[in-house]
């Protein structure tokens, strides 16, 4: 279906693929891996017919017509309509069907409804689609490129920012549409257990295929490598090792408020908050009391409300109910810092250096220790200075921006820190140093996800769960 020999891509003469050979049969499942910035998405856009390569061969099947469809990795990017409704619609409509009406639904219009019901978006129908969460956006572009019904799908991180009934559905119906039409399927998708499923691996790294084949041979071949991949436990001889490092005593920073102290960094109370145009309410009565120095986890499906709940928190939005009290402690860089669902659109900088320093300058951190400072939350991320400094923050891989945004704001040295799904699109290593940098960290910490993050396991001191609009104790495990 897919035919590529020796593929190159280079900008600024950097090569982002270099000699890629592949080739993709008919009903066959693929799972790319690579670490962050290793060229997947370059892969993926330029096999899509999206993206001309620089060198090398690239054919497809001529039932084929490019640009086949592609998942990108952005939620966002693939909107273009002004409803839920017609965002899916775009695509139900094959070539020669009437449009869809209002009436008799015709072809194209049970396609829509069917993916509509699939995808449990029937009640978001009329949203503007920027005004979903992360989970329902991502839930929506899967909508879109299932509809087209296409014999070839290229997705680019499917898994990110869904919960795990979401993922769940989506995994069955792939699985189905493979077994029953002959899907061809080339995922990049770094949840070990698609591994299990797929009929190849490839993987890149620095822009080579360093190989493919087989993803339980590959997998085997490449055990020992220094190469940031997913573990899968079933294909290891022994107990797979952990790579979350162990926590380290928190810092006490001079004049700041140790951990444990009585006085809480912040207490919200019965908050508040009603969705727009009616409905139930996004929160409804949540509380919340955080000290400093303490880690807490907070849980809740797509759509729940930990987006809303965090900018809160932040004081990027007001309640319209309860109160919020800060006691902020002395001694830190700033008051709070939040790194949103997609921290790299916060990303405006011309160099990555520029990025980091900018917060610092603002807070009055003069040179040479706002270098330091750059540096160092560089150098956590896993960011080499003297490589990334100078670059282009809107030239690096989606990833490499991610751990770009984080690092910004590890830079701060805040006393309260808001993640919204902040490992999402990290590679192994990339969760790891992030889980490593906040155990070192002394802020506190809340971290919200639609799961238990994986890695994660001896970071939170509290699980709580956000369900019907309120916070509730939580044990952890699957959401």
């Amino acid at each position: 279906m897919i035919r590529c020999r020796d593929l190159s891509v280079e900008r600024r003469g950097r090569l982002l693929l270099d000699g890629v050979t592949l080739e993709l049969k008919r009903g066959e499942r693929w799972l790319l891996w690579g670490a962050n910035g290793a060229g997947k998405t370059t892969l993926a856009r330029v096999l899509a017919g999206l993206l001309p390569p620089d060198g090398g061969e690239l054919s497809w099947d001529e039932s084929l017509t490019p640009p086949l469809p592609l998942l990108f990795q952005d939620p966002d990017a693939q909107i273009a309509a002004a409803t839920v409704r017609d965002e899916v619609a775009l695509g139900a409509r094959a070539p020669g069907e009437p449009s869809i009406g209002r009436g008799e639904p015709g072809p194209a219009g049970r396609r829509l409804a069917k993916a509509l019901a699939r995808f449990r978006l029937d009640a978001l129908a009329r949203r503007n689609p920027h005004s979903l969460s992360g989970g329902e956006k991502r839930r929506l572009n899967l909508a879109a490129v299932s509809v087209l019904e296409s014999p070839v799908l290229i997705l680019d991180e499917p898994e990110l920012h869904l919960d795990p009934a979401a993922w769940t559905e989506w995994t069955v119906l792939l699985d189905e549409r493979v077994a029953g039409e002959g899907l061809t399927l080339l995922e990049i998708c770094l949840v070990p257990e698609r591994a299990l499923a797929a009929d190849g691996l490839a993987v890149l790294h620095e822009g080579r295929l360093v190989a493919a084949g087989p993803p339980e041979d590959v997998y085997r071949d490449l055990r020992g490598a220094d190469l940031p991949l997913p573990r899968v436990p079933v294909w290891e001889d022994g107990p797979v090792p952990s790579r979350q490092a162990e926590a380290p005593a928190r810092r006490e920073k001079a004049g700041g408020v140790a951990p444990g102290d009585v006085t809480p960094l912040l207490a919200a109370t019965e908050l508040r908050l009603e969705r727009p145009g009616g409905g139930p309410r996004v929160l409804d009565g949540a509380s919340l009391e955080l000290r400093a120095g303490e880690r807490v986890l907070v849980a809740g499906g797509n759509g729940s409300g930990k987006t809303s709940l965090l900018l809160l928190l932040a004081g990027l939005a007001d309640p319209d109910g309860g109160r919020i009290e800060r006691t902020p402690p002395a001694g830190f860089g700033a008051p709070t810092a939040m790194a949103f669902q997609e921290p790299e659109r916060s990303c405006f900088a011309e160099t990555v250096a520029g990025e980091l320093g900018f917060g610092l300058a603002r807070l009055g951190v003069g040179e040479p220790l706002r270098s330091e400072r750059v540096d160092g939350a560089l150098r956590a991320m896993g960011l080499a200075p003297e490589r990334y400094r100078d670059r282009d923050p809107f030239r690096l891989s989606l990833g490499e921006q991610r751990r770009v945004a984080l690092a910004s704001l590890l830079a701060l040295e805040p006393a309260l820190l808001l993640l919204d799904e902040p490992a999402a699109g990290l590679d192994e290593e990339g969760r790891a140093l992030l889980v490593e940098a906040l155990s070192a960290s002394p802020a506190a910490i809340v971290w919200a996800d639609c799961r238990e993050p994986i890695g994660c396991e001896d970071l939170f001191e509290r699980r709580l769960r956000l369900e019907g609009g309120s916070l509730r104790s939580w044990e952890g495990g699957t959401t």
